[in-house]
């Protein structure tokens, strides 16, 4: 869509048909994933079928915390609507633009010429194969990247799965807003989606799910009854709507760019779904991507050097959230320093809009935790010098 409104030629294949549900998504966007929607002109349909909310309540190993996270470019509203209704949404945005969509074809491989990427060989829906030459081949296509294996992708910060989330989705259910408990070994989270059906999931870590799965849910409602009562019993005079899902992935950076290829979103780097960082995130290495190859399509030279820096600035950004995200999903038991900061945060809403910016991409993980930092936070609760 970016590109094809800068007037460059752009096709889209897509495995599936459009629009169709992505089934292992949770679907939760943040105020960054917002912004970029309302810029874009789709927001007002979306929040038609999914309401947003502003606040936010977590229970962060009993330190309850509660208001909206930072806003965005003038968006503190997050939503989470079905990957049904926000790919189509995005699907239409794109051929409006003028970008050509192709739904069921899948890319088998790659054309090279002299090291190079300069096209795709893919199948259409009836397994006619066809060929599409393109000066840039970008894969936007998940972790399991055709377009990354394809090139060899190196991978690095490779992690394997710390949780996984068991979830579904009820009515009749009094929540408005996200939801968050983490414990230790454990957690929970609720939040509005489409249609008044709210999103309900319990978190296990890896071994607890593996041991648990072939009963999904007796796994839920045990976790939820233990880690978040309160929100086991919400669901008692509630309406289950749909069947249990669960998902988990491991946690990866990849390259994300080569000569006449590039990767976004969860190709390039793939977080644990803790913080949900996925949608807002692809949307931001989007709209980077696009920034920096539109100027430079025409120019082989000058487009290898746009990717490099388009990679740089991608990790420089989001290497940190990857990394404090690791550190949520591992649901451990906070030091005694870590659990007063967490109960500080509770009595400072700078510190407390910090953390929820941490977890939504609006504030540096690395600056929340900095020493001085949470000197400040934990002088300005105590009353004490700084």
């Amino acid at each position: 869509m970016l590109l094809a409104e800068k007037g460059h030629r752009v096709l889209l294949l897509e495995r599936d048909a459009v629009p169709s549900n992505m089934a292992h998504s949770t679907h939760l966007i943040h105020p960054m994933g917002l912004a970029y929607l309302r810029d874009w002109g789709l927001l007002d349909a979306l929040e038609a079928r999914a309401a947003s909310f502003t606040d936010w309540t977590i229970d962060l190993h009993g330190a309850l915390l509660h208001g909206p996270p930072p806003a965005v470019d003038g968006m503190a509203r997050s939503c989470a609507p079905r990957r049904d209704i926000l790919d189509g949404e995005l699907a239409r945005a794109a051929v409006g633009a003028g970008a050509e969509l192709r739904a069921r074809c899948r890319v088998g491989d790659l054309l090279f010429e002299q090291g190079r990427v300069v096209g795709v060989r893919a199948k259409d829906g009836s397994g006619r194969e066809f060929s599409v030459h393109a000066r840039l081949v970008i894969g936007a296509d998940g972790p399991a990247s055709m377009v990354a294996k394809c090139v060899g992708a190196a991978e690095h910060h490779v992690e394997a799965p710390l949780q996984s989330n068991i979830w579904s989705y009820w009515r009749n259910v009094a929540v408005d807003h996200l939801h968050i408990t983490i414990r230790e070994g454990a957690g929970a989270f609720a939040f509005p989606s489409s249609d008044g059906n709210v999103l309900v999931s319990a978190n296990l870590l890896i071994d607890d799910f593996l041991a648990a799965r072939r009963n999904k849910a007796a796994a839920f409602h045990a976790m939820l009854k233990r880690v978040a009562p309160e929100l086991a019993a919400k669901l008692v005079d509630g309406e289950q709507v749909e069947r249990f899902y669960s998902g988990c992935t491991r946690s990866f950076v990849r390259r994300s760019w080569g000569p006449g290829w590039a990767l976004v979103g969860d190709a390039g780097m793939k977080k644990d779904p803790v913080t949900a960082q996925g949608i807002a995130g692809a949307f931001a290495t989007a709209d980077m991507l696009a920034k920096a190859v539109d100027p430079n399509l025409s120019h082989p030279e000058k487009l290898d050097a746009a990717l490099v820096e388009y990679e740089r600035a991608r990790d420089a950004w989001l290497l940190p959230y990857y990394d404090f995200t690791l550190r949520l999903a591992a649901f451990a038991k906070p030091s005694p320093e870590q659990a007063a900061f967490n109960h500080a945060l509770t009595r400072d809403v700078e510190g407390r809009a910090q953390l929820f910016g941490a977890v939504s991409l609006a504030y540096s993980p690395e600056n929340l935790m900095a020493p001085g930092n949470m000197r400040r936070i934990m002088s300005r609760v105590s009353g004490e010098p700084r």
